[in-house]
């Protein structure tokens, strides 16, 4: 099977995207199905595998606005027998079936859900071209049951075109082989709570700042340690929760890590007291994978998709319900025995080993062989 991947983006690409290409692509040209493997870059953008050439195929950068006549000729001079866009968008490239992958949620669900006005409209018309593309493709690849479920019963799609593939996990380093972020130090080190990823309103992260400062009237300290970095769109937010800290007089409490190195991150997920969970909406977040594959001992919202991830390796709290997370956060320090943390630090990283790379590539092209062989 000859595969054709389209990273039909305007040229940014997310460091979950391309976390997820760089472990991916190299499984996808390795299965002895996969005869060949092209992949698309937009112009401008900087190789995502070893797959990559040094001059990757493209299109030229104002056919976005000419309907991708360059990209489309070449994608018929080279037929493939499938394009697998994962990114949500769709093109017409007439006979070749064309699969597409929905693995961002916050535009369908919540567009504005407290972004600033430019960013909400953004979201709206993202979500405008994922329902297209689902509508349109020939298959669509969902990354949780969650999405899968949207798509039926919101967008009714057809359900027998949509199939279920994970997010894989790597094998974490050894606790021998973290490094500890430059932000924690003697000063700081009351038990950790950890919490990472981008910075946006969608987070929810002022849930688990307001969980830390009941806590703290009730006489616990802890650290909150929050990694990630807000982007333009969410730099109000990121003020909002500063100066949040600042009203519920816990700045000294809270870390702000900014990016860390994934070494730096396995740290955290090791050391932490709890890893905290406190998004509006997900699709599969890597983070939640990430700090079970390391035994963290994790607590999370009870939206979807989060208990379908978690399962049994998790403290849940009623989404939004800030005294219940501090109650969660008081137990976890205080109250549970070292024997349950840890019988849920087991049981989360024995729910990881259910995620791998390997069978994301293994599913995918499942997937992409239903779309050329519909039989199968």
């Amino acid at each position: 099977m000859h595969i054709v991947i389209v990273n039909l983006t305007s040229g940014g690409v997310s460091g979950g995207y391309r976390k997820y290409l760089q472990l991916i692509v190299p499984l996808l040209g390795r299965d002895s199905r996969v005869r060949r493997l092209s992949i698309f870059n937009p112009p401008g953008m900087r190789s995502c595998s070893q797959l990559d050439t040094n001059q990757p195929l493209t299109w030229p950068l104002n056919h976005r606005w000419r309907g991708y006549r360059r990209l489309k000729a070449q994608l018929q001079e080279l037929a493939p027998d499938v394009v697998f866009i994962p990114t949500a968008r769709w093109l017409d490239f007439g006979a070749i079936p064309t699969v597409v992958m929905l693995r961002n949620m916050e535009p369908l669900v919540i567009p504005f859900g407290g972004n600033a006005y430019r960013e909400g409209l953004k979201n709206v018309g993202r979500r405008c071209l994922a329902r297209v593309s689902c509508k349109r493709a020939n298959r669509v690849i969902a990354v949780s049951r969650y999405v899968r479920d949207f798509l039926i019963q919101r967008w009714h799609v057809d359900e027998k075109k949509i199939g279920i593939v994970y997010h894989g996990i790597e094998q974490p380093p050894t606790v021998c082989e973290t490094i500890k972020p430059s932000g924690i130090d003697r000063r700081n080190e009351f038990p950790i709570i950890f919490t990472a990823g981008s910075i946006r309103p969608a987070r929810g992260l002022e849930d688990v700042i307001r969980a830390v400062a009941l806590v703290r009237q009730r006489g616990v300290t802890l650290t909150l340690l929050i990694a990630g970095e807000a982007g333009p769109a969410s730099a109000r937010y990121k003020e909002y929760l500063v100066r949040l800290t600042s009203r519920l007089g816990i700045e000294s409490q809270v870390v702000w890590a900014g990016e860390l190195e994934p070494l730096e991150m396995s740290w955290c997920f090791y050391h932490c007291g709890a890893y905290v969970m406190t998004s509006r909406v997900e699709a599969c977040p890597n983070t939640a994978l990430e700090a079970m594959s390391h035994g963290a001992l994790c607590i999370s919202a009870d939206n979807p998709p989060m208990p379908e991830l978690f399962g049994d390796a998790a403290v849940y709290y009623p989404s939004t319900l800030v005294e219940a997370l501090a109650d969660r956060l008081a137990t976890s320090v205080l109250e549970m025995s070292e024997g349950e943390r840890e019988t849920l630090r087991h049981a989360a990283a024995r729910r990881a080993r259910q995620f791998s790379w390997q069978r994301a590539s293994d599913r995918t092209i499942d997937e992409l062989l239903r779309c050329v062989m519909p039989e199968k």
